[in-house]
């Protein structure tokens, strides 16, 4: 690894670490360790210049932030819709209403991964759209690797 993407190594993991220093849920240090983990696989695979893997980090945290927001308003939906649906007699209209709000939800926050990789492209040269394109599952194979792995080990935490 060259010293520059050593640097951005670091910056990337001192950003997050104002995480760890606020007492922050184990959840976001998690999450900055994945976000930095794609940048850096990216990174690499790509071979991007540190202005541009700042940029995919930039993007891939807006992204995140994105994805809270979502997940956010379906809990508000949701709990609307717990609430409508305890009344003595619920109101088919605003369930209707709040089922089609819940829909859209859903459908944003499964089009967010995609939405994410496309305003990466943008910023990319040709070559490394292509590669990319060949590269992008295997990321997600080793995403789901990552995320079944530390399900195990949340699951060997807390038996008994």
């Amino acid at each position: 690894m060259s010293y520059n993407r050593r640097i951005i190594l670091l910056l990337m993991l001192a950003l997050g670490a104002p995480s760890l220093a606020s007492g922050q849920p184990p959840r976001f240090e998690q999450r900055d360790r994945a976000r930095t983990f794609l940048v850096l696989r990216l990174t690499e695979e790509l071979n991007l210049s540190d202005e541009k893997a700042l940029q995919v980090s930039r993007l891939v945290r807006e992204s995140d932030e994105q994805r809270r927001k979502l997940r956010a308003q379906r809990q508000e939906v949701e709990e609307k819709l717990r609430t409508a649906l305890a009344a003595p007699s619920p109101d088919s209209g605003e369930l209707q209403k709040l089922i089609a709000q819940a829909n859209d939800i859903d459908e944003q926050l499964a089009m967010l991964p995609e939405r994410t990789i496309r305003e990466v492209q943008k910023s990319l040269t040709v070559e490394q759209q292509a590669r990319l394109v060949l590269f992008r599952p295997e990321l997600q194979s080793q995403v789901r690797r990552a995320i079944r792995k530390r399900v195990r080990e949340r699951l060997w935490e807390h038996a008994p």
